[in-house]
């Protein structure tokens, strides 16, 4: 009885499995809570770009060297260009800002002063801010300097203060003038020299040496003959040395071993001789001759040379039409024209001479040498 109940039971299971309505119950089980572990979880590594399997060109880097080369020269030239304008604007008493409102200029001019010397054999001019002229004047009877001050001023007390700092001493020894001039200094490039002086020299022929001074329209004649030759070298040519910083510098009349040297300014001479060891030169400005040259030979039997030299400008020579000299004319960047028959060779906007002014010169071992010498400008040489 027990095995037939025990096995309805077993029957009873079995058809509750058979059943198609019976749902077992299945035990949930809960995840299990991992134990807090000390190491640091792994980072994830971030995926690696994919390579592209077609070459990549290079792109080439000159263009752009070339570009900051350009712009860098482009760059010194105005930063250049823009400290010459603004220093020579300061230097002649410019504002530095165009159109701002300048001091009033006031002048003072003095009366010719004599000097006392009856001869002269060497005279030393030097001047920092203004002009420099020297006149041979046949109506003169004394060796006589006046002068031109200039200031800029914002009243006429403090003008006269101003006209106090400017100095022009003169100085006779023996047979030597000195003249210096010299003006406030504000001790930098960009300072404003308002200060300038002028300096008016004349002289009588008589205090000068006849033999080597040239006075009126005409030049002098190249000494040839051997009687004058043999005077000439006894005769100590008269030698003049001036310097000027920024200005012009004027030379009429006076003859001799000139040498005249100008920063920035124009240089002019007139009825002038020019003896051998004569420089005239000028950085930035043209330079002018009407004169003529002294052939003679000195004591040594050397060549007489005399040079005229302008870094930035035009040089206008003008000379007798006989004049029996070795031309050597050079411009870096200009032309040479001449009214004497030459033969100018050109290249690259440059133009070059060397040989006789004239083609029926004598040639000779001695023949001077006049040379003309131009950075940027043109030389023009004329037949008087």
């Amino acid at each position: 009885m027990s095995r037939d109940k025990a096995r309805m039971n077993d029957n009873w299971d079995d058809e509750q499995r058979q059943d198609p309505y019976h749902v077992p119950t299945i035990p949930v089980e809960r995840p299990r809570r991992r134990p807090p572990s000390s190491q640091p979880r792994p980072r994830q590594r971030s995926p690696q770009p994919r390579h592209d399997p077609r070459p990549r060109k290079r792109r080439s880097v000159w263009p752009w060297l070339l570009m900051g080369c350009a712009g860098g020269i482009v760059i010194l030239v105005v930063a250049a260009a823009i400290t010459v304008f603004l220093t020579l604007r300061s230097a002649t008493g410019g504002g530095i800002i165009p159109g701002a409102s300048n001091p009033t200029t006031y002048t003072q001019q003095s009366q010719p002063q004599s000097i006392q010397i009856s001869t002269i054999t060497q005279m030393q001019v030097h001047n920092q801010i203004g002009n420099i002229t020297i006149t041979v004047d046949p109506s003169a009877t004394t060796p006589t300097i006046a002068t031109l001050k200039k200031v800029k001023a914002a009243s006429s007390d403090e003008a006269n203060k101003e006209f106090g700092n400017i100095s022009v001493q003169v100085q006779p020894a023996g047979s030597t003038l000195s003249v210096t001039a010299t003006v406030p200094d504000t001790g930098n490039i960009f300072g404003n020299h308002n200060d300038s002086v002028d300096l008016m020299i004349t002289l009588p022929p008589q205090s000068v040496n006849p033999t080597t001074t040239s006075i009126g329209a005409s030049p002098t004649p190249t000494l040839s003959t051997a009687s004058t030759a043999s005077t000439a070298s006894a005769t100590t040519p008269l030698t003049l040395n001036a310097d000027l910083s920024i200005g012009d510098i004027r030379v009429d009349g006076l003859s001799g071993i000139l040498q005249l040297k100008d920063d920035v300014g124009n240089i002019t001479v007139d009825h002038a001789t020019l003896s051998d060891g004569s420089h005239l030169q000028t950085g930035t400005g043209n330079l002018t001759f009407n004169g003529n040259v002294d052939a003679t030979s000195a004591a040594n039997n050397s060549t007489p040379r005399y040079k005229l030299q302008s870094e930035t400008g035009n040089i206008d020579v003008t000379l007798p039409g006989d004049t029996n000299i070795i031309l050597d004319a050079n411009t870096n960047a200009g032309t040479i024209t001449s009214d004497f028959p030459i033969s100018v060779e050109t290249s690259n906007n440059s133009g070059s001479y060397y040989g006789p002014l004239n083609s029926n010169s004598t040639p000779g071992s001695t023949q001077p040498v006049l040379t003309l010498d131009v950075g940027t400008g043109n030389i023009n040489l004329h037949r008087a």
